[in-house]
């Protein structure tokens, strides 16, 4: 790279693992060295898959090692399965980013085993495959194929429980595999081996290759001495591919924004190199990854997710594929309500993801409380459905007044979220109307009727009246003159000549007729 005319920065296009190395920088004016410097580049590398073998296979008597070597940037971390501390896993840093760990055998003497290199940039594992002939049926965990490229490491086990049982035998194409043929040494690091051990009363047969070539493909069987055997198939290619099933398009509530993730599953061979997600506003991300599996099928983003187009970036096998899937965050739909007096119409306005479907309702407060679900009842041709695909679209609705003064309105909406209603009261104030023309008969016999009936009361109420009226008086009147009968007593005149009622009850002037 060559930068000019007083330029002061140089920018690399996108660099990989092999860009690694040591650099020379040098600044030249006018064809004169004015400095050179070394720069060393280290390019940040994800863990190799570790190469798993067996270790210590000449020291007789003692159940061989396992060993997992890996290579990374920055140094990668060697862990077992089962979680194996410091004491019985040790430790090996080589140059270069190389790192290998070993542990012995006899751990995992009755189950299965991996080894895993970790470092800022990801995770890598190997496994042993291991078969329990206790039966021909395969565990769950035991894999049928195993497809391997060129230099990768191959360790298989199959095992029996007895002690008077012999170490079962494999054999590849109708060839059996003898131990003694076969058998482990250090010189042999490329070649396929055979070891047996025991420990317990398991009786172990392993099956190894430090580098896998293409004349190792083919199926190979473990058979017990009492005949219960189970078979693998090996595939060694260099030809690399890359597959991955992404939905197109996602829709969550906005509830569920910060708590979902996208998830793509991806088939690749031999190791995936590189996996990110871009979001809408062009962030890239790691994709988030399985651990503790040898191939990963699920990679995920589970950071907040917002409305638009989310990409997955994949490399794996020389080959890159993008994926695309466009995300709808939908929060809960408002509802605009709007009453045209002029046309006596209700209008609704609304923004919702489509599809969908919406309708309208109305309830008589006459009839129902309104309350329960059975109390609506759909307008007649109200039902409307939406199959356009739309994140956000504006939605407008209208339903006409002719249900009647009274009535409960109600706008119902479902989308891929959930369903949502709303209600809606109109009240429209009553109208006077006027008739003209000839009135029924049968309302003129009612009104004819009634004013009768009112006449009769009428007269009946005042004939009752004037009874009582007269009734009284003539009371009133016979009492007033048995009283003055009965208190009329001798008068005397006084010295004007003015008589004076005796033991009456209120004074009585009686006027002399010669005074007069």
């Amino acid at each position: 790279m060559t930068a000019r005319n007083g330029s002061q920065s140089m920018v690399t296009s996108q660099l990989s693992e092999t860009d690694s190395g040591e650099y020379t920088l040098t600044c030249e004016s006018n064809n004169v060295t004015m400095f050179s410097t070394t720069v060393i580049l280290h390019v940040m590398k994800r863990p190799t898959k570790p190469q798993l073998m067996l270790d210590g296979v000449d020291v007789s008597d003692t159940s061989p090692r396992f060993k997992c070597v890996s290579v990374g940037f920055p140094n990668p971390t060697i862990t077992w399965s089962g979680n194996k501390n410091s004491d019985e896993a040790k430790m090996f840093k080589g140059r270069d980013g190389r790192k290998e760990s070993k542990v012995s055998s006899t751990e995992y003497y009755n189950t299965g085993m991996m080894c895993c290199a970790t470092n800022t940039e990801g995770q890598e594992c190997s496994q042993l495959y291991d078969y329990d002939l206790q039966s021909s049926v395969m565990n769950k965990d035991e894999v049928s194929n195993v497809t391997l490229s060129e230099g990768q490491s191959l360790l298989l086990r199959c095992r029996v429980t007895g002690y008077s049982l012999r170490s079962p035998v494999w054999e590849k194409g109708g060839k059996q595999l003898n131990a003694r043929t076969f058998s482990c040494t250090p010189e042999k690091k490329e070649e396929m081996c055979i070891k047996n051990d025991s420990y317990f009363d398991v009786q172990m047969a392993y099956l190894s290759i430090r580098s896998v070539r293409e004349e190792h493909n083919g199926t190979y069987t473990c058979t017990s001495a009492d005949k219960n055997s189970k078979s693998v198939h090996v595939h060694v290619s260099d030809e690399g591919f890359l597959f991955a099933q992404l939905d197109e398009t996602k829709i969550i509530s906005a509830q569920e924004a910060s708590s979902t993730c996208l998830q793509a599953t991806v088939f690749y061979h031999p190791v995936l190199q590189y996996c990110s997600w871009e979001t809408p506003d062009k962030n890239r991300t790691k994709c988030v990854r399985e651990t503790w599996v040898t191939q990963h099928r699920t990679v995920k983003l589970c950071d907040p997710l917002i409305s638009g187009d989310y990409k997955l970036h994949l490399e794996a096998g020389g080959q890159k594929e993008t994926k695309t899937i466009s995300v709808c965050v939908v929060d809960e739909p408002k509802f605009n309500f709007l009453f045209n007096k002029d046309d006596g119409t209700l209008n609704l306005e609304t923004v919702s993801p489509v599809p969908a479907n919406y309708t309208w309702m109305f309830c008589s407060e006459f009839n129902h409380s309104c309350e329960t679900d059975s109390s609506w009842d759909e307008v007649p041709n109200a039902f409307k459905a939406d199959s356009d695909v739309s994140c956000n679209k504006p939605i407008k609705s209208s339903v006409r007044r002719e249900l009647g003064d009274g009535h409960h309105l109600k706008f119902c909406l479902t989308n891929s979220v959930g369903s949502w209603c709303q209600s809606y009261h109109i009240i429209i104030p009553p109208t006077v109307q006027y008739s003209i023309g000839k009135q029924p008969q049968d309302i003129i016999f009612l009104l004819k009727a009634g004013n009768i009936t009112l006449f009769l009361v009428l007269v009946v109420v005042i004939t009752v009246l004037i009874f009582f009226i007269k009734k009284k008086n003539f009371r009133s009147t016979g009492e007033s003159l048995e009283l003055q009968e009965s208190r009329v007593s001798v008068c005397s005149p006084n010295e004007n000549g003015l008589l004076l009622e005796k033991n009456s009850l209120r004074p009585s002037l009686i006027m002399n007729p010669t005074h007069l």
